[in-house]
């Protein structure tokens, strides 16, 4: 069995800041024969403490998946609920020195344990491996981190969110019955979709330019409560621009560019009017990214 270099982290949205760390463990790891490993928490601290924290940037099976994919030949999920009260020494030798982790890597200012009391120099003196710490990445001045991401992506601001990304911002879930009003009135027969996990982060009512599912067919997404027609549910709805709708078992909407907020309009011609603006604007923009 070979020995573990480790990354260590929350990882939610698991951004161009965390693929930093991630280059480096698996440059590292490769030098020294070491299998790549991640340190993660189920649930991320924000909801272990805040049970209606609303603003995931990832599910657990995202995070997952984004791990291996670049690179990370194993994923541990430590229940934070049994380390949150662990001791920085106690934490090192249970779940680093027993995982015969040889190489850490993690950012500065990198805390864990009772209190966030351990830090990258009680990793230095009391584990039995070496330490790599890397400043925070900075993508045009500004730091990387999930919190920006999030104000980002809740300003609407889905282009700038991307980019600190590394990927487009991407919701899953499941197909739900819709009123079939999008398609009999408006010319624009939708998918209605679910979100997975009620965690994650819903971008802001509005119009989006969007790529679905998989086979990332050019779309358009509306997200709110329809106030034209006085609606209460909210909803997300996706209009394939290639396509009609289909009926896939688990959709995924990924966020390319927000076109405008949701409004009222004064009737259905002028929103039918607005819509198929709205459709024509996401063809360009999808064009030209």
């Amino acid at each position: 069995m070979l020995d573990k270099a480790a990354v260590i982290g929350v990882f939610d949205g698991v951004h161009i800041g965390h693929l930093a760390l991630i280059e480096a463990l698996i440059e590292k790891a490769g030098v020294r024969k070491l299998e790549p490993m991640a340190l993660t928490f189920d649930p991320v601290p924000s909801l272990y403490f805040n049970p209606h924290f609303n603003f995931l940037l990832s599910t657990r099976e995202e995070k997952e998946a984004r791990l291996l994919e670049l690179g990370i030949k194993e994923v541990v999920f430590l229940p934070f609920s049994e380390v949150v009260d662990t001791g920085p020494e106690q934490f090192i030798e249970q779940e680093l020195d027993a995982r015969r982790v040889d190489l850490i890597v993690v950012g500065e200012g990198f805390r864990f344990g009772r209190n966030r009391g351990g830090s990258v120099q009680t990793l230095k003196k009391k584990g039995n491996f070496d330490v790599i710490v890397l400043p925070k990445r900075r993508f045009e001045s500004e730091a990387v981190s999930a919190t920006r991401i999030r104000e980002l992506l809740l300003l609407g601001h889905i282009h700038r969110a991307n980019h600190l990304l590394g990927y487009e911002y991407t919701v899953s879930g499941s197909i739900s019955k819709g009123l079939g009003r999008a398609g009999a009135l408006l010319d624009t027969p939708t998918v209605n979709i679910e979100p997975g996990n009620r965690h994650k982060l819903a971008p802001p009512d509005g119009i989006y330019a969007v790529r679905y599912s998989k086979e990332k067919h050019p779309g358009v997404c509306y997200i709110g409560s329809s106030p034209t027609f006085g609606d209460s549910t909210h909803k997300i709805e996706v209009h394939l621009l290639d396509r009609p709708p289909e009926g896939s078992s688990k959709p995924q909407v990924s966020f390319v560019a927000r076109l405008r907020p949701d409004m009222r309009f004064s009737s259905v011609a002028a929103l039918k009017k607005q819509v198929r603006e709205d459709t024509e604007q996401a063809r360009r923009v999808l064009c030209q990214k």
